[in-house]
């Protein structure tokens, strides 16, 4: 049901969510080829406001549900927030969990960070979304708003590989040894390069890339504890689209 509660949420406050079109689908419904169904985006009155970017698909929105039933973090931090529609995922997914996002507020950025604020504020969810750059302003943030170490991590911001990178080395000095971290887009932005870096610097998790994602988000999760959830993040990759890592 998060799916459809996330749906329900934003139309709420005036929106319509446009996500998650077959990409089959989408050529027998528009005329042009380069037109994004496969990603979220809210409109209202016409104006998109994720507009330099999709939110989460689907496909990643169950997989936020799936382990929101098999981990409970108590400090999520997201590195990217746009118009909330991820970061609010975490929320109802994970609601014992203080969840906060720093976003740089390009485009609409700073008008999605004002949702977000005001949703949480008046449905009752543990959300702060800050305007901020990330990895420079990730050590004032986690300061500002945490007094223990970060559970789990959720990146998605700028789409490089450089930056991918940064945002990981910035945030995990502020993380617990056992955090979960998640990246979207690694496949589909062509950032599978930093993510196996990535990996290779971080030996006590397990390194996936799940292929049933519609971004190819790259997870990793401590080898050693997490059970349950490592259920979860092997389902979500396709044995017949196996990424190496």
């Amino acid at each position: 049901m998060l799916f459809v509660k996330l749906v329900e949420l934003y139309g709420r406050y005036g929106f319509t969510i446009r996500s998650s079109i077959s990409p089959f689908l989408l050529t027998k419904l528009s005329l042009n080829s380069s037109e994004d169904g496969t990603f979220t985006y809210a409109f209202r009155e016409g104006t998109n406001i994720g507009n330099l970017g999709g939110g989460i698909n689907m496909s990643e929105v169950a997989l936020i549900e799936d382990m929101g039933q098999v981990l409970a973090p108590k400090r999520v931090f997201a590195i990217g927030c746009s118009f909330g529609w991820s970061t609010l995922a975490l929320a109802l997914a994970m609601p014992t969990a203080k969840i906060v996002a720093i976003d740089i507020g390009m485009g609409n950025g700073k008008e999605g960070l004002a949702l977000t604020n005001q949703i949480a504020k008046e449905n009752g969810y543990d959300v702060t979304g800050v305007l901020g750059a990330s990895p420079g302003d990730l050590a004032a943030t986690v300061a500002s708003h945490f007094d223990a170490p970060i559970d789990m991590v959720f990146i998605d911001a700028d789409h490089t590989n450089e930056a991918q990178s940064k945002d990981y080395f910035g945030i995990r000095p502020h993380c617990a040894a056992d955090a979960v971290y998640m990246f979207h887009d690694v496949m589909v932005c062509q950032m599978l390069p930093s993510f196996k870096e990535i990996a290779a610097a971080t030996p006590t998790h397990k390194a996936r890339v799940l292929t049933r994602t519609a971004s190819g988000i790259g997870v990793l999760a401590p080898k050693d504890s997490h059970a349950d959830l490592h259920r979860v993040l092997d389902a979500y990759c396709d044995p017949f689209g196996a990424v190496p890592v």
